[in-house]
């Protein structure tokens, strides 16, 4: 009969283009072919119906292999009329039931048996389910799924089906499994997903030596692996939500044939084991959410085959190795809400990426090797520092990649602009003017929600040419529904009361949204169920003045914010109140669990009910009322997040109300900046036993530091800026041996340095600028034998001095930059401004980092720094493109006047 059977189908008959040479050929089956099949399927099946008694008499004298229980509702007879051949037998609804104990015993050659369909949805769950005994029997058993069912352990002698290939008891409740499991010695393919409560594996684990695939995401309570977990078969690894396991096995690297690792929500995990870098055969590496992981192995990029690396929302990675350059097989790098992140490998453009997503991060700049990346589809930036947004677009340019479209809507003659964009198809697209639609059909005609490529929307009307009614602006929103999978949604200017039905049920319409922005929305006073959008990382409200309250109408039906991972509210001075839970009631489940950035800037109205977001960092400027109240209810949530930086600015407290920042003790950044009044530090800072750096600025008020700040035994920097009237030092501060920086910057009220300075034993850096009362260097500096780097400007005799008489005390120091001597020209001040404003960077680390760079290019070349922004505002670019002044826009979304020049956050 030879391949008569088939035949090349009519579609693929007529590709005769070149362009169609190689594609697969389509084949299709004749029509008795398929009717024969159809026949002698209908041998081989049964479906029993355990309610019909007529499918039990049919089925007991039958010749199948395939058997199908349903609506099982405790008819235990049934199993009585099985026929006794069948090779795989399936449940389908049925009540979630105890199937009796000999369900199996007839049916001795069963291959695969599915019991997962007793699941009924909705149904309430017993206690527990075992295993029908007669399992245990079915020697030939190569396929077992029993997932769903609240099965709490395994029968010891689960061994004695040796011939198991596959077994999937995903979101069961075991919680141990039986030693004797390793001795299934076929096993290719296991699944324990969302068994919550099972804790560990067998020590022998690794005597599944044909294992391939192991699935154990959500086993939220899984402490760790086994230490021998050398699975030389195992391909594929899922750990998501594994948020106990801290440490990975030291021979993890052993795992020789992995291809893909899931790490996923692994939060407690902070480093990886050295062996790491053996998985000579990873293609996709998951590391999103990992909170606590700080590094990656210096030999990362020994990982030669991977494909895809996925670091997103990993907030304490301040780097990547310069070692990943050498990944040329990576195709795709995550590195979005990396909130640590400060720079990246000056050789990235070496690698072949295709997308590169580096969205709502900390860089400060990118590489120029960028812009040299051939192999680039796709440049993802929604919001970062604005010079970042610059340069991408640039790149973007450079490489000929898909860049914005940006529309600015005009009235001709006959029609509105904007129906012009019907037939236009870009991946990000910012529709300008939109006051100027007149007539809100136009908008439907451009039929947002049919363009599946647009991955970015901004949507802008301008209040200042508000001629047109304002409730217009809804009947036009309403026609501009995007499409599902829209990615990052904006609106500025929007000037109508309510929101169209469409937002109502946001959810169903743009589940696909992990950034979304409201500005300037002058007569909004209730915002639609935000809290509802699945995957929403990011959420920023901007000038929305009418809006006083955030409730439960927030959330909508069931809505929890669980990817949320930043939050920025700026300038809603109105805004009084925000539910954390669904009733603002301590009894209630909490809403907001796994923030990872919490920045309030002029909200000083604001209280969050019953408390705020246990946020990892904090930014409150202006927004003394976020920690109002007797307590703030941290320790009691259900939240996987720490709080460990915080910086405040501009607040006014009073000495009763910083004690709240007790309930801060993991703390290991803070800052003070702008704090009126304060003439000491609170006294709740000593409580930070694990403070690493400090940053005290611009505290017009401070006259002292207190003793107990020589007590915190983890101080690694410490910057005081413009406290003018800071006149001396505590002594107890020479405790302070783990101290790695010093920075006092225009403290003019300090007349020396004490001798105690000796102390600072683990000192690497010290740096002295505009304390011009400072005229000495100690004798005991010549004791700081890890001092590396001194920098002193702007302390002319201090600085004649140390060229001088006191060179010989700083002869140890392998770098002393002293600047300048004399007055400098007026290039040199414009240099030495743009050192100063360089100094207002947004992140401490940055600061720490790049100061000596600075002073060393200072010094070296004389070339002129950029002046750093530390606007870490909502920075959607609007298009440079737009000649016309008539609107006199900003060039960012967010007001360049409302630019902020934090020092540390």
């Amino acid at each position: 009969m030879g391949m008569s059977f088939l035949q090349i189908s009519r579609s693929s008959a007529i590709r005769s283009s070149p362009v169609h040479a190689n594609a697969p050929r389509e084949l299709t089956m004749h029509d008795l072919v398929h009717d024969l099949a159809t026949i002698i399927l209908g041998h081989e099946s049964i479906v029993l119906n355990a309610t019909d008694p007529r499918t039990r008499k049919k089925a007991k004298h039958r010749y199948c292999r395939h058997a199908q229980l349903i609506n099982y509702q405790n008819q235990y007879k049934v199993f009585n009329y099985l026929p006794g051949n069948i090779r795989s037998f399936h449940v389908r609804h049925s009540e979630k039931q105890q199937l009796p104990q000999k369900a199996f015993s007839r049916t001795k050659y069963i291959r695969v048996l599915d019991i997962s369909g007793c699941l009924v949805v909705g149904q309430s769950t017993p206690s527990n389910i075992l295993l029908p005994c007669s399992v245990l029997q079915l020697k030939l058993l190569r396929y077992l799924d029993a997932s769903s069912l609240p099965i709490t352990s395994l029968p010891e002698s689960f061994h004695s089906l040796q011939n198991m290939g596959t077994l999937i008891l995903s979101n069961c409740s075991l919680a141990t499994l039986p030693d004797s499991i390793c001795s299934l010695n076929k096993l290719c393919y296991l699944d324990l997903a969302g068994n919550a409560s099972l804790s560990k594996l067998p020590d022998n684990f690794h005597l599944l030596n044909k294992l391939m695939f192991l699935n154990m995401s959500s086993c939220s309570k899984l402490t760790e692996l086994p230490d021998n977990f050398s699975l030389e078969c195992l391909e594929h690894l899922n750990l998501l939500g594994c948020h106990e396991i801290k440490n990975l096995p030291q021979d993890f690297g052993n795992l020789e044939n992995l291809r893909f690792l899931n790490l996923s929500d692994c939060y407690k995990i902070s480093v990886l084991p050295e062996s790491f870098c053996q998985l000579k055969h990873l293609k996709d590496l998951n590391l999103s959410d990992c909170r606590a992981l700080i590094v990656l192995p210096e030999c990362f990029g020994d990982l030669s085959e991977l494909e895809s690396l996925n670091v997103t929302s990993c907030p304490r990675l301040a780097r990547l190795p310069e070692s990943v350059c050498k990944m040329t097989n990576l195709k795709c790098l995550n590195l979005s809400y990396c909130l640590g992140m400060l720079e990246l490998p000056l050789s990235l453009g070496d690698l072949n990426l295709q997308i590169l997503d580096i969205s709502a991060g900390a860089l400060g700049h990118l590489p120029d090797s960028i812009s040299k990346m051939a192999s680039l589809t796709q440049f993802v930036v929604t919001s970062g520092h604005p010079r970042v947004f610059g340069e991408a677009q640039e790149i973007k340019k450079s490489l000929n990649l898909p860049g914005r479209t940006v529309h600015r809507v005009r009235n001709t003659g006959r029609y509105n602009s904007i129906v012009e964009l019907g037939h236009v198809n870009c991946p990000e697209l910012l529709i300008r003017s939109l006051q100027r639609v007149k007539r809100p059909e136009d908008a439907e005609t451009i039929k947002l929600r049919d363009k599946s490529c647009l991955r970015q929307l901004a949507l802008h009307w301008n209040q200042k040419n508000m001629n047109a009614d304002a409730s217009s602006a809804e009947s036009i929103l309403e026609r501009l529904i995007p499409a599902r999978n829209l990615e990052q949604f904006m609106i500025q200017g929007y000037m109508s009361k309510g929101f169209p039905n469409w937002m109502s049920h946001i959810s169903s319409h743009l589940p696909s949204v992990t950034y979304l922005s409201l500005f300037d929305l002058g007569a909004c006073d209730n915002l639609p169920p935000f809290g509802q959008l699945p995957n929403l990382r990011s959420l920023y409200l901007q000038k929305i003045p009418n809006v006083t309250k955030i409730g439960k109408e927030f959330y909508g039906e069931g809505g929890t914010c669980t990817k949320l991972r930043l939050l920025q509210l700026k300038s809603m001075d109105n805004l009084v109140e925000w539910w954390t839970t669904q009733t603002g009631e301590e009894d209630g489940e909490f809403l907001i669990p796994n923030l990872h950035n919490l920045e309030l800037k002029d909200c000083p109205k604001l209280k969050f009910l019953p408390y705020p977001p246990r946020s990892m960092f904090w930014i409150l400027d202006n927004s003394n009322e976020a920690l109002a109240g007797p307590r703030l209810g941290f320790w009691e949530l259900s939240s996987s997040t720490l709080p460990c930086r915080m910086g405040i600015k501009n607040c006014i407290f009073r000495s009763s109300e910083w004690c709240i920042l007790q309930q801060f003790p993991a703390l290991e950044e803070f800052s003070l900046t702008s704090c009126r009044g304060l003439r000491a530090l609170p006294e709740a800072i000593s409580c930070f036993t694990s403070l690493k750096k400090l940053s005290l600025m611009s505290l017009e008020d401070l006259e002292m530091l207190p003793d107990w700040l020589g007590y915190l035994p983890s101080l690694q920097v410490l910057g005081i800026k413009d406290c003018r009237n800071l006149r001396i030092l505590p002594a107890s501060m020479g405790n302070l041996t783990a101290l790695r920086v010093l920075m006092l910057l225009e403290c003019e009220g300090l007349y020396r340095l004490p001798e105690w300075l000796g102390q600072f034993s683990s000192l690497r850096e010290l740096h002295i600028r505009d304390c011009s009362n400072i005229t000495f260097l100690p004798e005991s500096i010549r004791n700081l034998t890890a001092l590396e780097e001194l920098y002193i400007s702007g302390c002319s005799s201090l600085v004649h001095r140390s060229r001088r008489e006191d060179a010989c005390k700083v002869s140890h120091i392998r770098k002393v930059i002293l600047e300048p001597e004399e007055e400098p020209n007026e290039e040199g001040q414009e240099e030495l401004l743009a050192q100063e404003e360089g100094l207002e960077e947004s992140c401490m680390d940055s600061l720490w980092r790049e100061l000596s760079e600075r002073w060393s290019r200072h010094r070296e070349d004389r070339e002129e720094l950029e002046m750093s922004d530390s606007d870490s505002e909502h920075l959607y670019r609007f298009g440079q493109e737009d000649s016309e002044n008539e609107d006199d826009e900003q060039e960012y979304w967010a007001n360049e006047d409302d630019k902020q020049e934090d020092w540390y956050l």
